[in-house]
């Protein structure tokens, strides 16, 4: 089968540089790549700097989710003689201090008229060793309510609710330069319905993305990524905490 993902590598070590007892958002996050949990499967990568139990903490938490896609990629197996496919494909779009975030992309036939995609994202709290919690950084109009959403590998992820977000989403969408009429047909009604939105922090683009979290087959073309950068999360009332953090990584270019 052929590769969905060919150009999402594993990721690969990054500079992994021990920072000050007073690490600054520009520090680095030091990675190693893991190898490869199958064909076209990436591993999550680890961390490497800095150290410390908070951290070990995090690594064992990517030790469980590579343990949960493998027994997710066995449950596929075969079916009436024929193997199905799983692949996975990895990004870390923010590796600056104090945040890490990690995207897989999953694509998976395991019988059925149609494959199936998910998208998991990933963002942990070094100050915490724990996911982010988005309602620390960013005002309750833009993630109340969250709910726990449980992907098809067994990984359970927050998502947001929040309607002033879907709001923003929506506009985010249509307004975007690169939409084509037969998007815009297909999509509208779409985005009319309510949805789980999936955030994660984007280094390079410089904001907050989000994507919706779960979406029928037949319509999957219809999910977009959309990034509320810094300027904007600053006038909505984020915390300097995450804003000052993003723009220092995007600075530094810390993301792979």
């Amino acid at each position: 089968m052929r590769a969905l993902f060919p150009a999402l590598l594993a990721v690969a070590a990054l500079m992994a540089c021990t920072p000050p007892e007073n690490a600054t958002a520009a520090d680095l996050i030091g990675l190693s790549s893991q190898p490869s949990l199958g064909k076209d499967l990436d591993a999550f990568p680890r961390i490497t700097a800095p150290t410390g139990p908070k951290i070990d903490r995090i690594n064992q938490a990517l030790n469980r989710a590579d343990a949960r896609l493998k027994k997710a990629v066995k449950g596929c197996g075969k079916l009436d003689g024929e193997m199905y496919a799983w692949e996975r494909g990895i990004t870390a779009p923010m590796t600056g201090e104090p945040f890490l975030s990690l995207f897989a992309a999953d694509y998976y036939s395991c019988g059925g008229a149609h494959p199936n995609t998910w998208q998991l994202a990933l963002t942990y709290d070094l100050g915490t060793g724990r996911p982010i919690s988005w309602a620390s950084y960013l005002p309750a109009d833009l993630v109340t309510p969250e709910v726990l959403l449980t992907g098809d590998d067994a990984t359970q992820v927050g998502a947001v609710q929040a309607p002033a977000l879907r709001d923003w989403y929506r506009a985010a969408v249509r307004a975007a330069p690169d939409k084509d009429p037969d998007w815009a047909e297909g999509c509208d009604s779409v985005l009319d319905q309510d949805f789980d939105l999936i955030l994660w922090i984007d280094a390079k683009a410089g904001g907050v993305a989000m994507q919706i979290a779960e979406l029928p087959h037949v319509v999957t073309a219809c999910n977009e990524t959309a990034v509320m950068t810094t300027e904007e999360l600053r006038r909505r009332g984020a915390k300097p905490a995450l804003t000052d953090a993003i723009d220092a990584a995007h600075k530094a270019k810390a993301w792979q």
